[in-house]
């Protein structure tokens, strides 16, 4: 039987953004999972990177990126990504947060010295009996019941 393995930002954002299919097809022999917050994060950064591509921009404020998505900056750009995220999406099993999974999150942070988003995708995989996280962050390899797989 094929074990549970969750997918990170970081690897969706490498085949999204990067263009880095391999990343995904290296994954055969796990069932694959994605947290609802991880398809948010991943929305967002493809918002941000839409608009700063299409300003030629290499920093920027909150609040500008904002108001250049507001007024339709890199839209083409964010359209195509966002349905090449929900493609993917199709093909993994997608896994609802829960009051319970926060209140792991609060203890992940403490313990790990994750970040908030990061420890929600921790405590998910605690929650699910999740093993396995294919990621390029570093951050994952702080947590002693998971194993971090970097597909490359």
């Amino acid at each position: 039987m094929k074990e549970k393995c969750l997918i990170d930002t970081s690897l969706l954002l490498k085949v999204i953004l990067e263009g880095e299919v391999g990343a995904l097809i290296k994954l055969p022999e796990y069932i694959l999972h994605v947290p609802v917050n991880v398809l948010e994060e991943t929305s967002f950064k493809i918002v941000v990177s839409g608009v700063l591509e299409d300003l030629k921009l290499e920093k920027y404020s909150f609040h500008r990126m904002k108001e250049e998505f507001e007024k339709g900056k890199g839209k083409e750009l964010i359209v195509e990504r966002l349905h090449l995220l929900n493609s993917i999406k199709d093909k993994l099993i997608v896994l609802e947060l829960s009051e319970d999974i926060f209140e792991i999150a609060k203890e992940v942070v403490d313990k790990y010295r994750l970040l908030p988003n990061d420890a929600l995708i921790v405590a998910t995989c605690k929650r699910y009996n999740i093993k396995k996280i294919a990621t390029f962050d570093s951050d994952f390899e702080r947590v002693d019941f998971l194993e971090t797989i970097t597909p490359e």
